[in-house]
């Protein structure tokens, strides 16, 4: 069934509960299937995937801003599994499920993270902006730019550090 997830995150913070199980329908059966990789039993998986919805719809609010729905999804699930393992004592290696599960999903957290990054380094001040651009996408050394700019390299290097601590936060 083809349907917009942006429509239906945007109808479900305002309360609809249609758009709720619109995403419920499409969404459950492959978070089941995931938690039933680590849950001890088919009723565990089950409780963690419908607890997984219960939080959705109590934190429906911030719903609106999520990009990539997906991998929205498959964050909370991966956190809820970790916590699973800790509290039963289980091995829970995400990684080797996540490709099988989800397997568009890395390409969407890519992208979205590639995306926050880029409004990011747009939001930074004109002359940082163009420090990490002519660096990172341009290959340029930090002498090459001072040069370039008439700017030491002590310059450029405090940029680049600045900059690099403003883009860590994102992935984080």
């Amino acid at each position: 069934m083809f349907f917009n997830e942006k429509v239906l995150l945007q109808r479900m913070t305002e309360g609809d509960t249609a758009a709720f199980r619109q995403l419920f329908d499409e969404y459950y059966p492959k978070v089941r299937v995931f938690f039933s990789r680590f849950a001890l039993s088919g009723e565990d998986a089950k409780d963690l995937a419908q607890n997984i919805f219960v939080k959705l719809w109590t934190m429906r609010s911030a719903l609106a801003e999520v990009r990539s729905f997906g991998a929205y999804l498959f964050r909370m699930c991966r956190n809820a599994a970790l916590d699973y393992g800790r509290k039963h004592r289980v091995r829970v290696d995400i990684e080797e499920d996540y490709s099988e599960t989800y397997p568009l999903d890395e390409e969407y957290f890519a992208r979205e993270t590639r995306s926050r990054m880029e409004n990011r380094i747009a939001a930074m001040p004109e002359k940082r902006r163009l420090v990490v651009t002519l660096s990172r996408l341009e290959g340029m050394s930090n002498d090459e730019i001072a040069l370039a700019l008439g700017i030491s390299k002590k310059t450029v290097e405090n940029h680049l550090n600045a900059a690099l601590r403003e883009l860590r936060k994102i992935s984080s």
